[in-house]
């Protein structure tokens, strides 16, 4: 083949492999937890006992949290997964597979993360959220509610949205 259509082809090539984030994938990510798709990346998550695998898409994760002593991921299609994975080690893995996360806390005192392209809206906490809550934060795909109330003032979470 002569050399004028090899370069084309290896640019549709690579445009093709970035495509499914094969150019992105993380340097550190085990090859069996990280799954390219042409609609992004996967993670695999240990599922709660008796259930089979769960692969969780990546660019979907709105919020992260504990509930009953699980790990609680709420996604953009308003569907919240548990997970028996440690809060930390799972926000660990997101991050390197691309997802930023900004860490706030929950009234009761407990750290929650949310995803930064997810959220909408920021303003002062309304009287319905629990005492403590100072900031409401309007998030896409909550499945119970549409905003997360954290401790930080409005100034805070915007500190926290900048780094």
């Amino acid at each position: 083949m002569p050399a004028s259509r090899v370069t084309p082809l290896l640019c549709l090539a690579a445009i093709g492999l970035a495509d499914l984030g094969l150019a992105a994938m993380p340097a550190d990510a085990a090859p069996d937890q990280v799954f390219p798709t042409p609609s992004g990346t996967f993670i695999d998550l240990a599922p709660p006992a008796g259930q089979g695998p769960v692969r969780l898409a990546v660019a979907q994760v709105v919020r992260i949290g504990r509930l009953q002593g699980e790990t609680v991921i709420d996604t953009a299609a308003w569907v919240q997964q548990r997970t028996t994975e440690p809060m930390e080690s799972l926000v660990r893995r997101l991050a390197a597979a691309g997802l930023r996360l900004v860490p706030l806390t929950d009234p009761s005192g407990q750290r929650t993360w949310l995803a930064a392209e997810r959220i909408v809206l920021i303003r002062g906490s309304e009287a319905r959220h629990a005492e403590g809550a100072r900031t409401a934060l309007v998030m896409v795909g909550l499945l119970y509610t549409r905003d997360v109330a954290v401790r930080e003032t409005v100034e805070e979470v915007m500190a926290a949205l900048a780094r």
